[in-house]
C-alpha cells in the first residue's frame, strides 16, 4: 500500500512516500481503507520527535485521524460491518498517513452520514478535544459566559458551536474576516472580538459588564494563553490545550485538556453533526502526496482543517 512515513525523526524533508504492507487487523481491531486523513499539530510535533513514543517502528506512518470504509473485522468484532463508512481518532504503531490503517474498534464510528469522507477526517480530534473541554472539564452550564480565544481554529470553532447548542453566552476572538462564519456558528456579532485591533480582556469585560467570563478556553497557546485567563472571573475556570505554565490566580481552577478519543465521542459528535447542530471549516486539501505542504500549512497561522485526501 501506499503510505507517507518517516525514517528518523526530523524536519518536513524527513516526510516521504513508502510501498509498505498492508497491515493486519488484530483480533480486537478493525482494518480501514482511508478515504481521508486530518493534519495536525500533533503530527508536526511527532514528525519532529517531540511525543513521547515506546520504541517507534519506522518507517513511522504519521496521522491520528481518518475517514474511510471498513475492509476487514478482527475476529473479536461484532459492532462494526464490513463496508461501514467510519471516522476514527486513535493512538497506536502507524498512522492514517496511508491506504490502510488498523485501529481498535473501541476507537471506531460510524461516519456522520451529513458529511463527505473529507470533511468527516476533520473532526475526529478537534471534535473530541472541543467537547471534552466544554462538557467535561469546563463544565460550561447554559447562561454562563464562556469565551473561546481563537474561534476561528479548529478545536475553537467546534467549541463555540458546543457552547451555544448547551445555551450558553459565548464571546469569541478571532480575525474580523471570520466573524461570518462564527455568526452562522451561533456567537451573536456583539460578543466577536476582532484580536489584532482590540484588547481582548477589555473586549471580554466590557461585553460581560465588567464581570469577566464564567469559563475560557484557550485555543491558541503562548502569551495567549495567559491574556485568556485575565478575561476569566474570580473563581471561575480556565482550560488550555497546549501545556502551557499558566500560575495559579484569584481562585480560577485551571485544567490542561488531555483528549481521551473513543467511539462514544464520536457518536455524540455525529448525532450532532447529522442534527445540523455542528459545522466543519474545512481550510485547505491536499492529496497523500503533499504530506509536507500540509503539513508546512499547518505549522503556520491558518483558518480551517487542513487534510489529506487519500483516494
Amino acid at each position: 500500500m501506499k503510505a507517507v512515513a518517516i525514517e528518523r525523526f526530523g524536519g518536513l524533508d524527513e516526510l516521504k512516500t513508502y510501498e509498505l504492507l498492508k497491515p493486519e487487523p488484530k483480533a480486537d481491531e478493525v482494518l480501514i481503507r482511508v478515504r481521508a486523513a486530518g493534519v495536525g499539530v500533533w503530527d508536526s510535533a511527532q514528525r519532529q520527535g517531540k511525543l513521547m513514543q515506546d520504541s517507534p517502528h519506522f518507517p513511522l506512518v504519521l496521522g491520528a485521524e481518518c475517514s474511510g470504509d471498513i475492509e476487514r473485522l478482527g475476529s473479536n468484532v461484532s459492532m462494526l460491518k464490513v463496508g461501514e463508512p467510519v471516522y476514527t481518532y486513535f493512538t497506536g504503531k502507524q498512522g492514517a498517513y496511508a491506504r490502510y490503517v488498523a485501529v481498535k474498534a473501541t476507537m471506531v464510528a460510524r461516519k456522520p452520514t451529513s458529511l463527505s469522507y473529507v470533511d468527516a477526517a476533520g473532526v475526529p480530534v478537534d471534535g473530541i478535544t472541543a467537547q471534552q473541554s466544554v462538557v467535561d472539564d469546563l463544565q460550561v452550564k447554559a447562561g454562563e459566559w464562556f469565551f473561546v480565544a481563537g474561534g476561528a481554529g479548529g478545536v475553537g470553532s467546534m467549541a463555540v458551536q458546543i457552547a451555544a447548542n448547551i445555551g450558553a453566552k459565548v464571546i469569541a476572538s478571532a480575525k474580523a474576516e471570520d466573524f461570518a462564519m462564527l455568526e452562522s456558528f451561533g456567537v451573536t456579532r456583539e460578543r466577536l472580538i476582532d484580536y489584532t485591533k482590540s484588547n481582548v480582556v477589555e473586549a471580554v469585560q466590557k461585553i460581560t459588564g465588567g464581570k469577566g467570563a464564567d469559563a475560557a478556553l484557550d485555543a491558541v497557546g503562548g502569551k495567549d494563553a495567559k491574556q485568556t485567563i485575565e478575561a476569566v472571573r474570580e473563581g471561575g475556570r480556565f482550560a488550555e490545550l497546549t501545556g502551557e505554565n499558566i500560575p495559579e490566580q484569584r481562585g480560577i481552577k485551571i485544567t490542561h485538556v488531555e483528549s481521551k478519543p473513543s467511539a462514544t465521542r464520536l457518536d455524540a459528535l455525529r448525532d450532532l453533526i447529522d442534527a445540523g447542530k455542528l459545522k466543519i471549516h474545512i481550510g485547505q486539501v491536499f492529496p497523500l502526496a503533499q504530506a509536507r505542504e500540509a503539513q508546512s500549512a499547518v505549522e503556520r497561522p491558518h483558518d480551517g482543517k487542513i487534510v489529506l485526501s487519500v483516494d
